[in-house]
């Protein structure tokens, strides 16, 4: 293995065990200390129930298609042409019609 491949392998051991470390949940002892020491004391402790309150519905505006007049597609006549030319300023298009 040469020396790149080493170190290639091992940022990405350690670019796993941080996302492994980072992902691993804390333990929350803070409310189980609260707890006892409340128990401890003789005192209450206090529920706090949250309750989902339905809100009013909300309106969706949507918009609708509004009906594009058909597109009529005339036929080449005779003596019609169309050059299109490339030069420095872009694309120049011009067209005859008899």
């Amino acid at each position: 293995m040469t020396r790149f491949t080493r170190l290639t392998v091992a940022a990405s051991i350690s670019a796993l065990a941080l996302a492994a470390a980072a992902c691993t949940p804390a333990e929350n002892d803070a409310d189980t200390a609260a707890d006892e020491t409340a128990a401890a004391d003789g005192g209450d402790t206090t529920t706090i129930i949250e309750r989902e309150v339905p809100a009013d519905p909300v309106v969706v505006e949507r918009e609708v298609p509004v009906p594009t007049p058909p597109v009529v597609v005339e036929d080449r006549r005779d003596g019609d042409s169309t050059t299109i030319r490339a030069n420095e300023d872009g694309l120049e298009v011009e067209t005859t019609n008899r």
